[in-house]
Order: C-alpha cells, then sequence, then structure tokens
C-alpha cells in the first residue's frame, strides 16, 4: 500500500498585515468612515509637524521680548508665551516628541507582548506562571501611576520616558496575547496539525502568531495614543520631557498661570493634544472594523 503524505494543515483564515495591506488595495480601508475621519484629523497634523523646519515662523527656542504674550494672528498663529516664543513652531515640536513616543512604546509593547504572551499560553506550566505573576503585580497599579514611579527611578528625558510608559503598557499586551492563544491552541486545526506531529516553531509561527495579529494591531494604535496623553501628563507634571526642550505636556504646564489673559498658551496645545488621541482612536476602531470578518458582514 502507497504511503500517504499528508500536507500540514492551514488554518480556515488568517487576518494580519496581509489581509489588511489587501483591504487597503482594494481601496476598502479608505472608504471606512471611521478611517476616513482619522486621517483627515491626522494628515494635516503630520504634514504640519513634518513642514515645521520649512515653514516660515519663529524657531521654537527663539525669544522675542517685544513680542510678549501676543494673541493669535497671522504673524503667530498660535500667539506667544511670556518670552515671545511662538506656540505654533513649540507644539510642532512638541508633536514631534509625541509621535515619537506613543509610536515607539507602541511598538515596543506590541513586540515584547506578543513574544512572552505566545510563550505562556502555548507552552503553559512554570513559564505561564512566571510571566503571569510579573503581570498581575504590574497590572495592580494604574498606568499613569506606574509610569510615574519608574520615571521617578529612571529619569527624566525622552528615553526613560518611553521605557517607562512600555514597561507600564507591556503587561496589558502580554495578558491579551495569552487568552488569544490559549482561544487558538484548542481549535480543531491545531489539533490536526498536532497529530501529523508538526513542531511547535511551526505551529506557532504558521498558525497562531498570524491570528492574533489583527487585534494587537488595534491594540498597539490604541496604547500609541494613550502614551501620548501620558506623556503630556508626566511632562506636565514635571516628570517627563524638561525645558527647554519643548513638549506638549510643559507647554500646557507653562500656560497654566497664564489662562485669565493669555488662555492660548494652554488651550491651543491642549486641543491638538485631543485631536492626535481622537484620530489615533478613530484609526484603531476603523483597523478593527476592517480586519474584523464579523464587523464587514
Amino acid at each position: 500500500m502507497a504511503d500517504i503524505t499528508l500536507a500540514p494543515p492551514t488554518t480556515t483564515r488568517k487576518t494580519g498585515f496581509k489581509d489588511f495591506f489587501a483591504a487597503i488595495g482594494r481601496h476598502r480601508g479608505l472608504r471606512h468612515p471611521k478611517i476616513r475621519l482619522a486621517l483627515l484629523i491626522l494628515v494635516p497634523i503630520l504634514v504640519l509637524t513634518a513642514l515645521a523646519p520649512v515653514l516660515p515662523i519663529q524657531k521654537p527656542l527663539e525669544t522675542n521680548l517685544r513680542a510678549m504674550m501676543q494673541v493669535p494672528s497671522i504673524e503667530h498663529p498660535f500667539g506667544t508665551d511670556k518670552m515671545g516664543r511662538d506656540i505654533l513652531s513649540r507644539t510642532l515640536a512638541g508633536v514631534q516628541i509625541s509621535l515619537v513616543v506613543g509610536f515607539s512604546v507602541a511598538m515596543i509593547a506590541l513586540m515584547s507582548g506578543m513574544v512572552l504572551g505566545t510563550l505562556a499560553g502555548f507552552y503553559g506550566g512554570m513559564i505561564d506562571r512566571a510571566v503571569m505573576t510579573v503581570v498581575d503585580i504590574f497590572l495592580a497599579f494604574p498606568s499613569l501611576l506606574l509610569a510615574i514611579g519608574l520615571v521617578s527611578v529612571m529619569g527624566t528625558g525622552l528615553v526613560p520616558v518611553i521605557l517607562a510608559i512600555s514597561l507600564a503598557d507591556v503587561p496589558r499586551f502580554i495578558r491579551l496575547q495569552r487568552s488569544q492563544v490559549l482561544s487558538l491552541r484548542s481549535r480543531a486545526f491545531i489539533d490536526a496539525a498536532r497529530t501529523i506531529n508538526a513542531p511547535q516553531s511551526w505551529l506557532m509561527t504558521r498558525h497562531i502568531v498570524p491570528n492574533t495579529i489583527a487585534p494587537m494591531l488595534v491594540a498597539g494604535s490604541i496604547a500609541a495614543a494613550n502614551a501620548i496623553l501620558i506623556e503630556a501628563s508626566l511632562s506636565f507634571l514635571g516628570l517627563g520631557i524638561m525645558p527647554p526642550q519643548p513638549s506638549l505636556g510643559n507647554i500646557v504646564r507653562d500656560g497654566q498661570t497664564y489662562l485669565e489673559q493669555a488662555w492660548w498658551i494652554s488651550t491651543l496645545p491642549g486641543v491638538v493634544i485631543l485631536l492626535i488621541a481622537v484620530g489615533l482612536h478613530f484609526l484603531s476602531d476603523g483597523v478593527r472594523e476592517l480586519l474584523d470578518p464579523r464587523s464587514r458582514q
């Protein structure tokens, strides 16, 4: 009797980067109302931030004592502060810092969470107990409070802020990834692959991880928005990006004393923080609906 070789089973449906870019390629993503709204909010901010060095505006650290506390005008669209610095240029410089922090935190938390969550959920046993014990300890503290404590230990500045917020976010990614792996591990196509002695590394890389990418991408975009808010909060409290380097948080803090006389110093950068956070949340919700077949139905 001839030997029969069974090919490794494939999943019924894989979601991930391939599906996402395929959806974008068919213009389905650009037609999604939430993604359109997110792009409408984020693209102008990103374009202005990228063009900030060549825009005909004052440099972020340049002072002009003759133009102190000026109201928003054509020359200074966001007005000036107590030292005559242009609020628009300082806001755009702060947006650069916020975007670096947001996307760095999202990438670190996403990659770390996927690796540790996959190992904990797939192998179980001592690995799972050890990882989840540490995760539960970190999750006992609110993200902002934990970030404040970590920054107090590591010091202020861009790199310590990114590391502190990342450490505060990684446990949530680990728990999300672990729960998905535990659900997928008992699926029929995984059992079928085990019957033909498929390597565990092959199961993780070809079946488990690709099916967890979609929700992790959504979580990553939400984490980027939350990281921007936490960075602004730390800078507002004097624990994040320190002056004279502009950050949205320390710009808002500088203007809180002058809210009655110069409302624009704190209000306009605060609106920019709000727009970035709202835009990223709309983007994450749109990506979730785009990649979720039940939402598309």
